[in-house]
């Protein structure tokens, strides 16, 4: 049933005209005796007497002109919970890489649960290759990912990149390093072929320099672990929740690339809400790289 129909009857029938109705719905007087006729039509009465007064309502239409009310005003409610954002209901699927859990995830959730109180997170952790194959069979709703993507069904946006630091066990603490001090031991880094194991590699290759080995890891705090335990230099996004006593951020010489970051999500009929959730994680993102600390000095001679 039409709602326009209804909210047609309604006024008529609370002005007493046709005419007053037409000025109310700012709709011409022929289209007021239009919808009329149709929703009569439909309902199989005459909501009118026509044969004295057209707007003296008859005996059938009185009947079910609460009704009518009653459908309008649930209407009303359902387009104002729709526009409501804090009213967002049900549950977003994310998927996001490990660097954003130990930095601003927590900002982030935080966040959504004060903006939309009803809105459920279910959060998927892996390296960007297997959140993009996961996002692309319809796993995920929304990625926080490395990688940028965005085409005639996804959207995407850039988000504050994540700092980099190298780090290593606290007995390091107030050394003063360079490259080529860092390839004489072990190097602990992300995953094979991730955006982080290829920037350090590339910066590697540009001094002419190759580590002596290289452990790749899949977990943040995996290589935090290691590093604490003295098995190596780690790269590590400043500022992450697994820096402590036993895990410092050491001055080197050259500094690390800054890790990328984007928010996806698919222009759909949720699109809506996953862009305010890809400006909160802007803002949070943003947050972040705003309160990070001083990088450690390199000090001359």
């Amino acid at each position: 049933m039409n709602t326009r129909f209804l909210e047609t009857f309604v006024t008529v029938a609370g002005l007493g005209s046709f005419r007053a109705a037409a000025e109310r719905l700012n709709i011409s007087q022929a289209t007021v005796s239009s919808r009329i006729s149709a929703l009569e039509n439909e309902l199989g009465v005459n909501l009118f007497d026509r044969e004295f007064h057209a707007s003296r309502i008859t005996v059938a239409g009185t009947l079910i002109l609460d009704k009518a009310k009653e459908m309008l005003a649930t209407e009303n409610r359902l387009r104002a919970t729709l526009s409501d954002p804090s009213q967002a209901a049900g549950r977003v699927r994310v998927g996001l890489v490990t660097s954003v859990v130990h930095t601003w995830l927590c900002d982030l959730i935080e966040e959504v649960a004060r903006v939309y109180p009803r809105l459920e997170i279910e959060l998927t952790v892996e390296a960007t290759p297997g959140l993009s194959a996961a996002f692309d069979r319809g796993g995920l709703d929304l990625l926080l990912t490395t990688d940028e993507l965005q085409d005639e069904q996804t959207a995407c946006t850039a988000l504050a990149p994540l700092a980099m630091g190298w780090f290593g066990p606290v007995g390091m603490r107030d050394e003063v390093l360079g490259l080529a001090d860092i390839v004489t031991g072990p190097l602990i880094t992300f995953t094979r072929n991730s955006r982080p194991h290829a920037n350090v590699v590339a910066l590697f290759d540009e001094q002419g320099l190759r580590p002596s080995m290289v452990h790749c890891v899949t977990s943040i705090s995996a290589i935090a672990r290691l590093t604490e335990r003295g098995l190596g230099v780690a790269t590590l996004p400043r500022g992450c929740d697994l820096a402590g006593p036993d895990l410092v951020e050491l001055a080197v010489d050259a500094a690390l690339p800054d890790l990328p970051l984007f928010c996806v999500w698919r222009r759909n009929s949720d699109a809506a809400i996953h862009r305010a959730i890809a400006d909160l994680a802007r803002l949070c993102a943003e947050a972040h790289r705003a309160a990070l600390p001083a990088a450690p000095r390199l000090i001359a001679g």
